[in-house]
């Protein structure tokens, strides 16, 4: 069950991923294309500057979910069996304590900047911040499926030690 929901996850935010990076590229090409032509358009740099940010929350998601968000494990990869999980389920907690942190203050900004608009178009700058509580939230899911996996004892390795096994 953790796992299935793990993976509707992973592809949700994968999917999420894929169309912020290629709206991104299609905004930033039309801005080039259009600048070409000698018609510059407005809005295309603030657009595709607020798409790299969103772009940005979705990556740090997909990087925590596969492990392999910068750790220094120096110390934590050598830890076998009890200590690793228990060590392992003490980092979930911080990072899903990171997550709430995340969660709780990203309201502020968003209720603090919607009557705040754009420079080029007449959309809130709530907007910009709209990816945070998402962004918590969905690490909170994951350090918590994660911390449950270390518990139950299936600790897998990140991403870059599955490449060089």
């Amino acid at each position: 069950m953790l796992e299935i929901a793990g993976r509707i996850s992973d592809r949700l935010v994968e999917a999420a991923a894929v169309v912020l990076l290629l709206t991104m590229l299609a905004t930033v090409s039309l801005g080039v294309a259009f600048r070409l032509a000698g018609e510059p358009l407005a809005w295309s740099d603030e657009l595709g500057q607020y798409l790299l940010v969103w772009t940005a929350f979705a990556g740090w998601i997909i990087a925590s979910r596969r492990r392999s968000h910068i750790r220094i494990g120096l110390i934590v990869d050598r830890l076998k069996g009890l200590p690793r999980r228990l060590v392992e389920v003490v980092i979930q907690l911080l990072v899903a304590a990171l997550g709430v942190i995340l969660l709780i203050k990203s309201f502020g900004l968003i209720g603090r900047n919607t009557d705040v608009e754009w420079v080029s178009l007449p959309l809130s700058v709530a907007l910009v911040y709209i990816p945070m509580p998402i962004a918590g939230m969905a690490v909170i899911f994951q350090a918590v499926l994660q911390a449950i996996e270390a518990l139950l004892g299936e600790v897998k390795a990140d991403a870059s030690q599955e490449l060089l096994l």
